[in-house]
């Protein structure tokens, strides 16, 4: 029997048709998507209530998925029918940084600790996540900024001392620093202070 005339298969509600290049299609996005999130073709049926042999021959193209059954193993994943047929099988793909794994440098004599993360051709080289512990001081002489930044406070209060001004920063407050200013950071409450900062191009 040909491919052709193979009966449609069956997964207790919705009913497949034959493949076609349409299928190809289908079936290759269909096991990219699923590879990209990390699901095997056994998860992805145990969790869309369909079975493993249906998505194995989806993906080889060797038959078109109805779209009530294409939507519940997209539900599954989860995304949606547009996402799925909008997707750009050859654009870049974004990376997830889970917490901690980003490059860390610690400064204990002055309560500092940063996370920096490069930003992918962006203006901005890297994003950096500062906190500044209970007591953190970057000293009474002041800092000279070598070029300019921008961030807000996420949580926690802290002092800024800009040339002879000084501000008390709250959570959701945010500044932008010229490159030469001259600046002092102190945390002189009870909570750790977190700042989000990019610094400019070079």
């Amino acid at each position: 029997m040909s491919r052709s005339d193979s009966p449609p298969l069956q997964d207790g509600r919705d009913e497949e048709v034959s493949g076609d290049l349409e299928a190809l299609e289908v079936g290759r996005r269909l096991r990219q998507v699923r590879e990209l999130n990390g699901l095997s073709q056994r998860e992805l049926a145990r969790r869309a209530n369909a079975t493993n042999s249906n998505i194995s021959l989806i993906e080889q193209g060797q038959v078109s998925p109805s779209v009530g059954l294409l939507a519940r193993l997209l539900e599954a994943i989860p995304i949606s029918l547009a996402q799925f047929f909008a997707l750009d099988l050859n654009a870049p793909e974004g990376a997830i940084v889970r917490a901690g794994k980003a490059a860390r440098t610690e400064r204990p004599d002055i309560g500092l600790t940063i996370e920096s993360l490069p930003v992918p051709g962006g203006t901005a080289p890297c994003l950096e996540r500062c906190e500044l512990a209970p007591g953190s001081d970057t000293g009474n002489a002041p800092k000279q900024l070598t070029m300019a930044r921008a961030g807000w406070v996420v949580a926690g209060n802290l002092e800024l001392t800009l040339g002879l001004r000084c501000y008390t920063l709250k959570c959701g407050d945010a500044f932008q620093l010229p490159s030469g200013q001259r600046f002092r950071v102190r945390n002189a409450g009870s909570e750790t202070a977190v700042l989000v900062m990019a610094e400019a191009q070079k």
